[in-house]
């Protein structure tokens, strides 16, 4: 009989280890649901937190005035359990049908009145019987336990609190480390709910030996009795310290690890690893102590010191981070190792006090049941625990953070414990014969444990917001200026000043989120812009250039201000929505000054705190133009702005002739995630146009109906927004046109150059992948690529005739494209034996072979190495065909003024013939002298020569495809293409020549 008790425990103890593994998995997947309902990850992980208590609470609480009642607590937990895996089943298409109808139904009839109360109700009315019907789950499962094997109470509880912990710790990396990637968010919850179901079918067996409960209620002798309610206020306090830890741990460790949904769950696991093994620690030790109460004294003394002493340890874990940037290998594999040690540096902040933490419940709720309090002191425990935790996670997020900031918010919840340890000690601790009373001692120890915080902790500015994770540098410079720090509610926002590098005169003023630089712009006017500058400029004057006025305007992200402040540069544009869900953003932003005055002071400029969609949805008139300016894709509550349901909706808040306008970073990024966007949005908008801001910020204009209209000089007219472009080197509509860079075909073809899954909020390819393609260091050089090919590409995607560069000082857009029109300027002023005037922009290299060819053509010694002279034409080709004018090229390569005499070489000929043709756009001319090349007696010294080979292999497909011939090109490729080194086959322009020409 007692071998089968046994049995039965254990499998008690394995169920309860996958019920804690599905309620974890729940509360990180309602998070990501939620996430993408109320607009920010931050806002989400505290509403459910709140919910998932709050729900646990009131479900432990009706178990607690009922259990004793209960004849079979198995039967009902089995029950309770089917009920949730139920529920888990129906969750995915109830949230997709209940958000769906919202936004378009319930939001636009209310016309913005009482929204958000609407939003949230909907939200808790989503997940909160499941949460209630979780939180009998504990209590019930007790009570039926200890009806199986009584009187080892204390072993009992502790241990369901280990097992179910420690599944709970499992499900939460579970969830996001595998069954999210494999199966997406519906399949997640959709095997929570299996789980659930699974279970009850497991406990239902058991529930048929169940007997009535031993557990006496009447006060019964060691603790005499006394203080049953001082014990639940202790439990709902030491329920609020944890939540303040839990809470303040991610924001501090966000930080030195990176706001991504990895570091998240692992510092959530982290967490709950702890309570595990303190309930594990217990196991055995709970049954003989003489006093609990005494016992939980000293645990609550202990979790405050260590609380404290996670000061000392996050204080030095930037050095940490660093270190392992610097040491790991920037690969897949290496993540992976950086995900291990980040989960490690999460154990050494959380895990010693989390540890301690695991104690208190187990410790409470023995003490209850030895004065007699029956079944029902599990549930009441359970539930004023629970409802401390709602209470610690509301202090945390809207007053313990924002008014106190990290450091004091956790040594707030530190000295709560160290003040509750003392209580109880003083209250229940035995009484020596001599020496020192232990709540003496213990009230001794927390003075010096609080007094060394706060004396020799400190956190410095400098290094919270040195964004270590993305370069481990764990400072920011010493010249640097700290302008702005604060807590907020979503994020620890700063605004800070560097001093310009190489001794440049003024610096820059950033503004950073959890420690990533979200705009950086000159601090002064008189200083040359940031390449940010021309990414914000640009985001408000390419949609300006399109159409002449915009009586409604909306902007999804405030950052530095500057997107704002330039589109009511114009008077064309009417109100100005800017919809920023971070307070804290705002006000930093107002240190960049007169930079961004007109956001601030211009009555046309509404400045909204909320969640973007949510507020547009309830907005009671469309737009003329959205412009969408998140952060990095991998940074918390960012990735739903890249979806395909984000770019579903837009389209039905915009006019039938609106704009939308979306900024796509190319750094920290890869392009089958840059594809996966792309994707999305091709599939709702009838046109989109691809351009360069710079050399890694894409700007993305998509029309939902119709084509996008052409851009032209009207722009230029607003003497405001004129000042603004010719601040970033645009100077007139053909300025802006050079920073096109790929039409909706060309996008199109892409996407088909690299397949993705569309980026979606239910199969968050970018939330799970971006972060690994930061850690890499991998950016997408494909559009800059396109635009500076050894051929003009990008005519082929859409883009414009080529053109000289005008003589004088203009800057131009900070685009490669237009260093290299300079560039090529001065290639044909030097080989022409013109004045080059000085070197800004070519490469030492690129002159000296203008140099040395000019030698030989004019000597007439090309001929006397052949070889050497093809490849000196085909390199100084490469950097100047595709730049200039036809006319311009003539006595270049069409009739060369710089050869006095004609090569008697037919490869020096035959690459001049093909050079010149190309220069002068003779597609027939070029294919005649590329086939008389790679089929002539050279073919293998050409081909041999991997820049030779590259750059004829695609000027012939080039000539093909631009002559309408696409089997002539799929040809050549067919033909050379093997013939080519790997890696230059690899090459982005030659592999969109490839699948430009196999594709028909």
């Amino acid at each position: 009989m007692n071998s089968e008790k046994s049995r039965s425990g254990t499998l008690l103890l394995w169920v309860f280890v996958l019920s804690g593994f599905s309620g974890l998995i729940y509360q990180s997947i309602w998070t990501q649901y939620l996430g993408l309902f109320l607009g920010h990850s931050s806002y989400a992980q505290s509403l459910v937190l709140l919910l998932f208590m709050g729900g646990m609470a009131a479900g432990a609480w009706l178990v607690s005035r009922r259990s004793v009642n209960l004849k079979r607590p198995l039967l009902a937990y089995a029950v309770i359990e089917l009920v949730i895996g139920l529920l888990g089943l129906a969750f995915d298409p109830l949230f997709q049908g209940v958000t769906q109808w919202a936004y378009t139904s319930a939001f636009p009839a209310m016309g913005g009145n009482g929204v958000n109360w609407v939003r949230w109700g909907m939200a808790t009315l989503l997940v909160l019987p499941q949460c209630v019907l979780l939180g009998a789950t504990f209590p019930l499962m007790s009570a039926g336990f200890m009806r199986l094997q009584p009187h080892v109470e204390g072993r009992v509880l502790a241990g369901l609190y280990f097992s179910n912990s420690i599944g709970a710790a499992a499900g939460a990396l579970a969830s996001t480390y595998l069954l999210l990637p494999w199966v997406g968010l519906p399949g997640t919850i959709l095997s929570a709910g299996l789980l659930n179901i699974l279970i009850a079918i497991a406990v239902y067996p058991l529930s048929k030996v169940e007997r009535e409960s031993s557990i006496v209620e009447q006060p019964a002798s060691v603790d005499d009795g006394r203080g049953a309610l001082f014990i639940l206020v202790v439990a709902g306090l030491t329920g609020a310290s944890s939540f303040v830890y839990e809470i303040t741990w991610v924001r501090m460790l966000s930080l030195a690890l990176g706001t991504t949904i990895h570091a998240f769950e692992l510092m959530l696991a982290s967490f709950i690893a702890g309570i595990a093994f303190g309930g594990l620690w217990l196991r055995s030790r709970a049954d003989r102590l003489a006093s609990p109460l005494a016992t939980a004294g000293w645990v609550q003394i202990w979790m405050g010191l260590a609380a404290l002493a996670s000061m000392f340890v996050y204080a030095n874990s930037f050095e940490w981070v660093g270190w392992l940037m610097r040491v790991i290998m920037r690969t897949a594999e290496g993540y992976s190792l950086y995900n291990v040690a980040s989960g490690v540096i999460s154990l050494l902040v959380m895990f010693p006090a989390a540890f301690f933490a695991g104690m208190t419940l187990p410790l409470l709720t023995l003490a209850l049941l030895r004065q007699g309090q029956g079944e029902r002191a599990i549930g009441q425990v359970y539930a004023f625990n629970t409802l401390g935790a709602i209470v610690g996670v509301l202090l945390a997020v809207h007053v313990l953070l924002p008014l106190l900031g990290l450091k004091l918010a956790l040594a707030t919840a530190a000295a709560v414990d160290l003040l509750l340890g003392v209580a109880l000690l003083r209250r229940y601790a035995p009484v020596g014969q001599r020496g020192v009373p232990g709540f003496a001692k213990a009230a001794g120890l927390s003075v010096a444990g609080l007094a060394c915080a706060m004396l020799f902790v400190h956190f410095d500015p400098m290094m919270l917001t040195s964004s270590v994770y993305r370069h481990g540098r764990v400072t920011l410079e010493q010249s640097a200026e700290m302008l702005y720090l604060n807590d907020g509610k979503t994020a620890t926002v700063a605004v800070y000043q560097t001093p310009n590098k190489g001794g440049a005169p003024g610096a820059t003023r950033s503004i950073a989120t959890n420690g990533k630089v979200d705009a950086g712009m000159a601090s002064g006017i008189e200083q040359a812009p940031t390449t940010d500058e021309s990414t914000m400029v640009m985001l408000a004057a390419l949609p300006m250039a399109m159409k002449n006025d915009y009586s409604r305007v909306g902007v999804i992200g405030f950052g530095s201000g500057l997107t704002t402040h330039t589109l009511l540069g114009s008077p064309r544009v009417g109100r100005v929505d800017t919809v920023e869900i971070e307070p804290a953003m705002v006000n930093g932003a107002r240190h960049f000054g007169a930079r961004v005055q007109r956001a601030f002071d211009d009555e046309r400029s509404h400045i909204v705190i909320d969640d973007a969609k949510s507020y547009f949805s309830a907005s009671p008139a469309k737009y003329d133009l959205i412009v969408s300016e998140p952060s990095n894709p991998w940074m918390g509550g960012t990735a739903s702005l890249f979806s395909q349901e984000f770019y579903e909706f837009v389209p039905g808040q915009l006019n039938q002739d609106g704009i939308f306008v979306q900024w796509l970073q190319l750094y920290e990024i890869d392009p089958v995630l840059v594809s996966s966007v792309l994707k999305g949005m091709l599939a709702n908008f009838s046109d989109v146009h691809a351009y360069l801001a710079n050399h890694s910020d894409l700007v993305l204009v998509a029309a939902p109906h119709g084509k996008l209209p052409e851009l032209s000089g009207s722009v230029f007219n607003d003497p405001l927004l004129k000042s603004d472009l010719a601040r970033i080197g645009v100077n007139d509509v053909r300025d802006m046109q050079d920073s096109f860079v790929m039409d909706r075909a060309a996008l199109e073809a892409y996407v088909a150059h690299y397949p993705s899954r569309a980026n979606s909020d239910f199969f968050p390819i970018l939330q799970l992948k971006a972060p690994e393609a930061r850690f890499r260091s991998v950016s997408v050089a494909d559009f800059n690529a396109f635009a500076t090919a050894p051929w003009p590409v990008s005519r082929l995607l859409g883009g414009f005739p080529r053109r000289d560069f005008e003589e004088g000082d203009r800057r131009g857009l900070p685009l490669q494209v237009v260093n290299k029109l300079k560039a090529a300027r001065q290639l044909r002023a030097e080989l022409l034996g013109l004045n080059a005037g000085p070197s800004t922009t070519t490469q030492a290299g690129e002159r000296m072979n203008a140099e040395v060819l000019r030698g030989r053509g004019m000597a007439c010694t090309l001929d006397k190495e052949p070889d050497g002279s093809a490849a000196m034409i085909v390199s100084l080709a490469m950097e100047t065909v595709p730049y200039l004018s036809a006319e311009t090229q003539d006595e270049l390569w069409a009739n060369p003024s710089w050869i006095a005499c004609a090569p008697d070489s037919p490869l020096v000929r035959d690459v001049l013939a093909l050079v010149g043709a190309a220069s002068q756009d003779d597609h027939a001319a070029v294919l005649e002298a590329g086939s008389r090349i790679l089929e002539g007696p050279d073919a293998g010294t050409v081909l041999g020569d991997r820049m030779v080979s590259y750059y004829l292999v695609g000027a012939m497909q080039y000539a093909a495809l631009a002559s309408r011939q696409p089997e002539v090109a799929k040809q050549i490729h067919l033909r050379y293409d093997a013939r080519l080194e790997p890696n230059l086959r690899g090459n982005s322009p030659l592999r969109m020549l490839d699948y430009l020409s196999t594709r028909q």
